[in-house]
């Protein structure tokens, strides 16, 4: 069994007990000040969730009597729904990046942003996104993590490990006088694994060895409780010199992270076994259970080993050596006051990327709720009446009997019913309540809602995707739609920003990855190989860190065009038919277009995307295919003038022959 490498230490910073203890109980009260800076209660945010998730309003004794209409107003899900889909259209385009590169980094950026979109694409973001988007307009802010997964778990595998020798050439023999197996510096067994000659002495040998399950970014979702700035009432980006995540740890991972240097021992053996969270709350307020927490799985032992901690991860840029400021990660339970560890951060920079689709002016990491502070009043003056007007149909679909007191009558014997007989004394002993019809300015009140809920939110029912209710002409209603889709996008605007952020943080996360790799690097697909970046892999099967490296710039896809797909069909198909009437009007741009194959293929690729080709790869083909072809005897390099093999096919009009460096076919036009 092949050993455990050196755990490494839960401390990069070397403090005397007295320096930790003090740093310990600051970081604590920094973490409990961020806490009451909120700007919203979290009360307050779990009723944002009821009204997105349209539950019961009227269930805590405000119903007028058993069984009344308890209809929450559909505008938060409607809204907020509208406006998400929106917002994921817009960004989550091929490629989401467009990536461009300074100085000598420009003719990686081609080759950069293939990659992004391959890895976005296998690492899930799209989900992550979904659900970022669905928080930010329901809560003042929403959090994406990006870090590095480095997750480890014991894997069996079998290896051809090399047999130890002896300086003489014989092999060494265990106590059982079994052959023994030659190990590294760190105890490892050595592998071979290509020995073509069979001059290496190997046996089949069982290890449990430890190996990364995977690699490169991951990411998490935390939401409004589960995170904070420090400081909390930062006005600027430029005061923000922490984030801290709150999270839950079992027992048993606790002790796991002992085991592999992650957290220090005696900080976690001071802490109690005991659970911190009993049981959980969904974002609505709902109380969730957590799974049981006592005892040993096997019981072997009497700790708590699925016992959950809550813990805190503080991510914060301070000097604690004098050498200036610098990232740094700790971990902390604030309840007992606790440093579990405290390293240098690997990425060098803030990993937490703030969503606020409604920015405020005094907060920079907080901004207003789409549902909580623009609709909400209209959420509730639609609530109230929706379930007024249900109420009062009721009421005249099923009136209340009067009955006389004393009468004959007795509802428990002769219940009333279908084809039930009553038995009175007099007609006038039981009688049917007369209830008034809802008046009608009750429903022009809905109706004014309705209007006030788009004036807020910005989307109108065409926006929504759903039909008008009022009839409008056809310019009219293209000219709402337009304007809707103004506001929309000025929320999506304020989205941008993080989207590039999240774009360079990925970047880091990558090289650090791909550097610790070292040039083994990654393998790729071919058709990421082939593609517009292959004079920087040069053929090469494996992505290394120098492919990445370079000054960039990850803007947004979505940014620069519209979402909606016609649209962009058109402006496409106006591009060729004026870019045609340029070339007549200046021939020589001919000869720069002519020549530029990577123009090309990108035209040809654009073409695909916007026509919804399934097929790119069989219209695009490899790299090969996409080279400039030498240059004609007396042309300068890079400028057309050879014929393609055996010359252009008849036909071809002649300002397209002069393109593609053939001349004029053969007999002219056909």
């Amino acid at each position: 069994m092949a050993k455990q490498a050196p755990a490494n230490t839960a401390w990069d910073v070397k403090l005397s007990d007295e320096k930790r203890r003090t740093f310990t109980q600051w970081l604590c009260d920094e973490i409990l000040n961020a806490e009451a800076a909120r700007t919203v209660p979290l009360e307050d945010v779990r009723y944002w969730w009821q009204l997105y998730e349209q539950a019961r309003t009227r269930d805590q004794g405000l119903a007028p009597w058993q069984d009344a209409a308890d209809l929450t107003s559909y505008f938060g899900t409607e809204k907020v729904d509208a406006l998400k889909a929106r917002i994921m259209r817009t960004l989550m385009v091929d490629p989401v990046y467009t990536v461009e590169g300074w100085g000598a980094s420009a003719s990686k950026a081609p080759f950069v942003e293939d990659f992004h979109q391959w890895t976005i694409e296998t690492e899930g973001l799209q989900g992550f996104l979904s659900r970022i988007m669905l928080q930010a307009l329901v809560e003042p802010r929403s959090v994406l993590e990006a870090y590095e997964d480095t997750t480890e778990r014991p894997v069996r595998k079998e290896i051809n490990a090399k047999l130890a020798m002896t300086p003489d050439g014989r092999f060494q023999l265990d106590e059982a006088l079994e052959p023994m197996l030659e190990q590294d510096a760190e105890g490892n067994y050595v592998e071979v694994q290509d020995d073509e000659g069979g001059t290496i002495a190997t046996a089949a040998t069982v290890i449990d060895s430890t190996e990364r399950v995977r690699r490169g970014p991951n990411y998490r979702v935390l939401d409004y409780e589960h995170f904070l700035v420090l400081p909390g009432n930062a006005r600027e980006k430029t005061d923000i010199w922490g984030y801290a995540k709150k999270f839950t740890k079992r027992w048993d991972t606790l002790q796991e992270g002992v085991k592999g240097g992650l957290y220090d021992k005696k900080a976690v053996e001071e802490l109690t076994d005991s659970p911190d969270v009993a049981s959980q709350l969904s974002p609505s307020g709902q109380n969730v259970p957590v799974a049981t927490q006592s005892g040993s799985p096997l019981g072997e032992s009497s700790q708590n080993d699925k016992a959950q901690k809550e813990l805190w991860e503080v991510q914060l840029l301070v000097d604690l050596n004098g050498k200036g400021l610098r990232w740094y990660v700790a971990t902390v339970h604030v309840g007992q006051r606790k440093l579990l560890r405290l390293k240098h951060d690997s990425v060098g920079r803030g990993r937490y990327v703030i969503f606020t689709p409604y920015p405020r002016t005094d907060r920079c990491h907080e901004g207003y709720s789409f549902v909580g502070h623009k609709l909400v009043t209209v959420i509730e003056d639609h609530t109230a009446f929706r379930n007024a007007g249900a109420d009062r149909d009721m009421l005249n679909l099923s009136a209340p009997i009067k009955r006389l007191s004393g009468a004959l009558w007795d509802p428990d014997d002769q219940p009333f019913g279908p084809k039930a007989v009553i038995d009175v004394r007099d007609m006038n002993e039981v009688q049917a309540m007369q209830i008034p019809p809802q008046p009608e300015s009750a429903w022009r009140r809905e109706q004014e809602i309705v209007q006030a809920a788009e004036r807020v939110a910005g989307i109108n029912d065409v926006a929504a995707g759903m039909t008008p209710q009022t009839s409008r002409t056809l310019g009219e209603t293209n000219l709402v739609a337009e304007q809707s889709f103004v506001r929309m996008d000025d929320v999506i605007k304020a989205l941008l920003e993080p989207m590039e952020e999240l774009g360079q943080v990925r970047q880091a996360i990558w090289i650090a990855t791909l550097k610790e790799k070292g040039e083994a690097g990654m393998p790729a697909p071919q058709n990421l190989m082939d593609g517009r970046g292959g004079d920087v892999t040069q053929g090469t099967p494996t992505i290394t860190a120098d492919m990445l490296e370079g000054t960039f710039r990850f803007k947004p896809r979505g940014s620069s065009e519209t979402a909606d797909k016609a649209r962009m069909r058109g402006d496409y198909i106006q591009f060729m038919q004026g870019l045609a009437l340029l070339m007549k009007v200046w021939p020589a741009l001919q000869q720069i277009i002519g020549g530029n194959m990577q123009a090309a293929k990108s035209a040809m690729e654009n073409f695909l995307r916007l026509f919804n080709i399934p097929d790119k790869q069989a219209w695009i083909g490899n790299e090969v295919q996409w080279q400039v072809p030498p240059p004609a005897p007396g042309m300068p390099p890079g400028m057309p003038g050879a014929p393609p093999p055996g010359g252009l096919p008849p036909g071809v009009p002649p300002e397209i022959a002069a393109m593609l460096g053939g001349g004029a076919p053969p007999g002219g036009m056909q």
